[in-house]
């Protein structure tokens, strides 16, 4: 792999990754619920579904094409504020403004990922045994 992703695949990725998630998000709303009455809970666990499928697709396959990506992470943490749970990543910034947006999406759903799966396993168990 060379220093520099190339930026023609990580779109293809991106672009990929945003049709799935639309299409998991529609196919939940539409299979799985009856769109005209569903529930706050069914809209959430549908737009969660989505979330993951987005970023999972997104992470997984930069970090399998684009594996550059990775080394620009410097350090991830969990911050409580409050109420709030937040993970922050620290990024190196290269002073190429593209490849600093590329970064910047990559740790986006590295977080996204990891914060979503969590409250789809609490909201699933309530829907189901609540």
């Amino acid at each position: 792999m060379s220093d520099r992703p190339n930026y023609k695949r990580l779109k293809t990725i991106f672009g990929a990754a945003l049709a799935l998630g639309a299409a998991v998000f529609l196919l939940g709303m539409t299979a799985f619920f009856d769109f005209r009455s569903a529930s706050i809970a069914e809209w959430v666990i549908a737009f969660a579904l989505a979330s993951i499928t987005f970023s999972g697709v997104f992470y997984f396959g930069a970090l399998l094409t684009e594996g550059s990506l990775q080394k620009y992470i410097i350090s991830d943490e969990t911050v409580i504020k409050g109420d709030n749970v937040e993970m922050v990543t620290h990024t190196e910034k290269t002073g190429d403004a593209e490849l600093d947006r590329w970064i910047d999406r990559y740790a986006f759903t590295r977080n996204l990922f990891g914060m979503s799966v969590i409250p789809l396993l609490i909201l699933a168990g309530l829907f189901f045994f609540a």
